[in-house]
Parts: C-alpha cells; structure tokens; sequence
C-alpha cells in the first residue's frame, strides 16, 4: 500500500515496488488522479489496484483500512507517503493550516500505520513500514514552521513504532528526501534564485528525482533490510553532510 500514490514520490515508489515484483494498492484523495496512475503503471507492464480516501479524515482511516483490506488482503508492506505543506511565517500561518498539515503528515501517519501493524499483529505476520520524513527532519528553514514540525515528528514516531512492534517483526524505517523536483516544490522550482540556491547547495549540484526516493524505499521494503529498523535514511545528495 503506497499513500499519496497517484504522483511524485509516492508514484515513483509505486513503480519502483512494481517493478521489483510487488502488488499494489496505490492510495490518494482522487480517484481520477488514481486511475491516471494506475494507466501509467499498466503502460509499463505493472498492475495497480486504487482507493481513494482523503487521508486528512483523521477518524475514518480506520474504518476505510478496513473496508480496504476486506476488498484487497492485508497488506506486508506500507508507504506512508502522502504529505503537503503550508509555507508562511510562523506568526502570520493560519491555525488551520498548521492543523491541516499535522493532521495529514504526522496524524494520518500514526492512525494508518496502527491499523496496518494491528491486522499484521493479529494474523500473526511480519511487515514493513516506510514513512517518507524529510531534509527538514534534521534542519529547517524560514517560513516552513508547521511543515518541520511534522517531519520533525515523522522521525521520532518512527523510532517510536519500531521499537513498539520490533517483536512483532514489524520494522519501521524512514526515508527523508532532500528537495525533490516534484509537484509539491512546484513554486519553488519555479523560483529561479531558490532553484540556482538548490543546485549550488547541493554537493550532488542538482534537485532529487521520484526515482531517486524510490529505490531506497524499496531497499527498506525488501528483505535486505531485516535487521534494520526505527532508522531515518538521508537521501539528500549529501545536503547534511556540509554547510
């Protein structure tokens, strides 16, 4: 199961977990951006099933995961990969919008991956959580308050849920991009000074790729990450590695 599946990070997760011979259930708010995925994936030779759940619904995750695996079978494998972001300074951004963003980055989170761990626990099965946390995981930037604040808790929730469930041989890892050109930085990127700021803070000289997500999740996905769990993966092109 891969949220926010139907484009950017979480599209290219699909594909990539595809490719490597997984099932999928790709997971977003709209059922026509999920079928325009789904076609994409079965272009390139990878089936895909879709449900479309507005994941910011806090109190109905449980329920539609429910119905989901009731259609589809219990997943092995989550991708907690749908985020957004709110950007203003932290004394003008909106209450709502800070709600708003805890609520589907860290919230959606929690709730989506205790009804994955509760069904797995109960029939008796390992399984794997990747959470997509980010640069500003480790660090932050101006006007980006309520955004840090949620990955700053998408890494300390994973360390918290790997150790809850390690006995349960349920691992929980997080990758965290560094600035990826997807719809999500779409003004960024089309901030010429932010972009030129990007390609020469980057030691690797360049913004990152769904693609380039992609295979490091798969790599926590797989079965060569058995013994790795409650670790935050940097996938920055060296961004922390200098000032």
């Amino acid at each position: 199961m891969v949220t926010g599946g139907s484009r950017g990070i979480g599209l290219g997760a699909a594909r990539a977990m595809g490719e490597s011979g997984a099932r999928l259930i790709l997971v977003a708010r709209s059922a026509e951006a999920l079928a325009k995925a789904a076609n994409e994936l079965k272009a390139a030779g990878i089936e895909a099933a879709t449900s479309a759940f507005d994941l910011l619904d806090s109190e109905g995750i449980a329920g539609w995961y429910e119905d989901c695996t009731r259609e589809f079978g219990q997943p092995d494998i989550l991708v907690n990969s749908a985020g957004m972001t709110r950007r203003g300074t932290a004394t003008e951004l909106t209450l709502a919008d800070w709600n708003a963003v805890m609520a589907l980055n860290a919230t959606a989170i929690f709730e989506l991956s205790r009804a994955f761990a509760r069904n797995l626990i109960k029939l008796g099965r390992k399984g794997k959580v990747v959470n997509i946390a980010s640069l500003l995981t480790a660090a932050a930037r101006a006007n980006t308050s309520a955004y840090t604040a949620s990955k700053g808790a998408v890494g300390q929730l994973t360390k918290a849920l790997a150790v809850d469930w390690a006995a349960h041989g349920i691992m929980v890892n997080a990758i965290a991009p560094g600035y990826v050109d997807t719809e999500l930085n779409e003004a960024l990127l089309n901030d010429a000074a932010f972009d030129t700021w990007v390609k020469t803070r980057c030691p690797l000289g360049r913004w990152g790729t769904p693609e380039d997500i992609a295979w490091p999740i798969v790599f926590f996905a797989s079965p060569a990450s058995d013994f790795i769990t409650g670790q935050i993966l940097y996938v920055d092109g060296g961004w922390l590695a200098t000032f």
